[in-house]
């Protein structure tokens, strides 16, 4: 009778992450089919958005090289080093490249970028084993080319260069090592927090009896409680629906001020969604894997 109702429970996890799946990638099909490359634009500061209306790659340049956070898909990679030059700068100038977290759509371009720059790959270890093992795709070819990452982050630890300095925070819950990178940044005689969301939400993992990440629903709630203690005026997310990326940017490229973009109730905002999110996926697998 155990043994049944173990398996029960094992079935209804496995039912309730497949749809999970199918509804995910039903949504990120349809955002795929409406991404459009972003005219390059300067976002604040010395940060510049080069990215995609659904996928959003930063540029955060400085006198001494400039550093890259995420590279979505190989394809894209003539895009953002066209939009680089766009603006003004030589995408050989990029020192490092930063991650959010080890999913293809933010991680397949880095081979080529490190190709074409020379620059560092900063990843936490977690998601770094990701990238250095690529997943196989239906076609049975790998998703994305290994890399072995140049240095492994943890939370605390920083990357500076020509007098900026992002700090990671490595937030368990999108994938086991999802990073965060915050940073100041100063425009009109203003300083800024700004804060790059590195995949906090979206959990695709089972919340119950995960006997790979048996810890996950703790983590994700310790995850929540230090983003809250983040200092934010300014976020950013991995994918630009997020955090209202075209409007902003209209708003911006318009001559609104203040800057659009400096939005603090939208972190506090953006994080309380999430929680809701995760705790209604939370109840759902406990009420299934409890009949």
């Amino acid at each position: 009778m155990r043994t049944n109702r173990l398996r029960y429970v094992a079935f209804c996890s496995l039912a309730l992450l497949a749809a999970w799946f199918a509804a995910s990638a039903s949504g990120m099909a349809q955002g795929r089919r409406n991404n459009q490359k972003v005219e390059p634009f300067r976002m604040v500061g010395n940060v510049y958005f080069i990215g995609m209306t659904d996928q959003t790659v930063l540029l955060i340049a400085t006198p001494e090289g400039h550093i890259l956070i995420d590279t979505t898909f190989e394809r894209m990679v003539p895009w953002f080093r066209e939009s680089i030059r766009e603006l003004g700068f030589d995408e050989r100038d990029i020192q490092y490249i930063l991650n959010s977290h080890g999913h293809a759509d933010h991680i397949a371009g880095h081979a080529l970028m490190k190709e074409v720059t020379g620059a560092q790959v900063v990843m936490s270890e977690a998601d770094g084993a990701v990238l250095a093992n690529p997943q196989i795709g239906q076609d049975g070819q790998p998703r994305w080319t290994a890399v072995t990452p140049d240095r492994f982050v943890k939370t605390g630890d920083t990357i500076t260069l020509g007098g900026t300095t992002l700090t990671a925070h490595v937030f368990p819950g999108h994938t086991r090592g999802a990073t965060t990178w915050t940073m100041e940044v100063e425009e009109d005689g203003r300083k800024y927090n700004l804060v790059f969301w590195g995949g906090v939400g979206g959990i695709r993992q089972p919340l119950v009896n995960n006997a790979e990440w048996p810890t996950i629903v703790e983590d994700y709630l310790d995850t929540l409680r230090r983003a809250r203690a983040l200092p934010c005026d300014i976020f950013t997310d991995t994918h630009g629906e997020s955090f209202g990326l075209t409007n902003k940017m209209n708003r911006l490229m318009a001559g609104e001020k203040p800057n659009p973009f400096y939005a603090p109730q939208e972190c506090k905002d953006s994080l309380d969604r999430r929680e809701r999110a995760f705790r209604e996926q939370l109840a759902q697998q406990r009420a299934e894997a409890a009949r």
